[in-house]
């Protein structure tokens, strides 16, 4: 069986519900990002868990929306850690982790694609509004698709 994008996307957000104990620690998010490398814009969808009041581990699927024949889609586990709080309604918090990435592109007569594991490094800011919150995030992927990817968007509390 092969495995394309939405099957994946259904796993990742699968495996974070199965693993959720209570619905608290449990955060959905959607926003758009862009990556420098590529220079495309794509789709952000996440699921936060929350480990504690300063550390939570977050995975992400981005869908970049390229040329027709090409595909370039990532999948990221991340450890946010909260290092600054202002009266529970500001946060800034440092990314760290890693991504699977894969490019594909159709020659008519044959797919190649190719994937690669790189590392984030990154920063990211939320401020709280009344069904969740919105999030700006800027990380450096290192490894072969090295680029610069932004992000906003809004995470909501299941």
């Amino acid at each position: 069986m092969r495995l394309t994008i939405p099957h994946l996307a259904a796993i990742a957000v699968a495996s974070f519900l199965a693993t959720s104990s209570a619905q608290a620690q449990f955060h959905l998010g959607i926003g758009l990002c862009y990556g420098s490398d590529i220079k495309k814009p794509g789709v952000d969808l996440r699921g936060y868990y929350i480990i504690s009041p300063t550390l939570r581990f977050v995975s992400n699927f981005h869908y970049f929306f390229t040329e027709s024949g090409h595909t370039f889609w990532t999948l990221d586990g991340n450890v946010h850690y909260l290092f600054y709080e202002y009266r529970r309604q500001q946060r800034l918090y440092g990314i760290f982790g890693l991504q699977y990435a894969q490019a594909s592109i159709d020659l008519g007569f044959q797919r190649a694609s190719n994937s690669e594991i790189g590392l984030n490094i990154g920063i990211g800011g939320e401020t709280r509004v009344d069904f969740g919150a919105v999030f700006g995030e800027i990380k450096f992927v290192l490894g072969n698709y090295d680029q610069l990817v932004l992000g906003v968007g809004l995470r909501f509390a299941l």
